[in-house]
């Protein structure tokens, strides 16, 4: 008798780093989902911390300190208690996200502040905390390299911007023969791209390859931005300010 093929029911492709995939594999045990793990990007400390450790040294000399992931967090928080300095009062908070706002939250029992609805540096300098930035400085703690964005924004209301580099960000290649052959043993497919960097990375890591497999596959990615650098290659791409797990279950029950 020949053996027929049964698709299982649900994956999720997931594409941020392997740290954080490992969790959601583990959030979503007993679901109908499963996950694949395909990370684009992994994360590593910088090699040398003696400028970031000089600079947590002297944080008394800024009126604000923004930060920009969750990864900027974990190092930030590794390196201050290795240094076994304390937090000046003076200090205001914030994060371009929820997610990274609760980390600094639950790390540090601080206020946080953080845009409400759209989480990019153009809607969280709309607060008005950061309406009188003359001769004030701010640091942006943050993985070497990246957008100038957010520095520029704020050095154009008058603020002394320094960057705190903290951790190394590289970017992986991924089979993808291997992942549409994966893919495929399921009914329903969803490919979560969590960064813009990281898209326009996946865009190009095989130029040769045929997308069309993706015509399948509903995208979830977490800003505009991303949609747009996505769309030359699907047109079944959903934007989500949110990616707890609560949030993807409901996403992808609603698709």
């Amino acid at each position: 008798m020949n053996s027929i093929s049964v698709k299982k029911n649900v994956v999720l492709i997931s594409t941020r780093p392997y740290e954080k995939n490992i969790l959601l594999i583990k959030e979503l045990e007993g679901t109908n989902i499963s996950l694949l793990n395909y990370p684009l990007t992994e994360i590593k400390p910088s090699k040398n911390y003696t400028k970031f450790d000089s600079l947590l040294n002297n944080l008394k000399n800024y009126q604000h300190i923004i930060f920009i992931s969750t990864n900027a967090v974990h190092f930030f928080a590794e390196r201050f208690k290795s240094l076994e300095i304390k937090l000046p009062n003076h200090i205001i908070f914030s994060s371009i996200g929820p997610t990274t706002q609760k980390a600094l939250e639950n790390e540090f029992n601080i206020n946080v502040y953080c845009p409400e609805k759209t989480y990019d540096s153009k809607h969280l300098i709309k607060n008005k905390i950061f309406n009188n930035l003359q001769n004030q400085k701010v640091l942006i703690i943050r993985g070497e390299g990246g957008r100038e964005v957010l520095k520029n924004m704020l050095e154009k209301k008058g603020a002394e911007v320094h960057y705190g580099e903290c951790y190394i960000r590289n970017y992986l290649p991924i089979n993808l023969n291997k992942l549409q052959n994966e893919a495929e043993n399921y009914n329903s497919i969803f490919l979560i791209i969590s960064s813009y960097e990281s898209a326009k990375h996946f865009l190009t890591l095989n130029t040769t390859h045929s997308w069309d497999w993706l015509q399948s596959v509903k995208i979830i990615v977490n800003h505009p931005r991303i949609k747009d650098a996505l769309s030359v290659i699907s047109k079944k791409i959903v934007v989500t300010n949110d990616l707890s797990k609560n949030s993807l279950l409901h996403l992808i029950s609603m698709h």
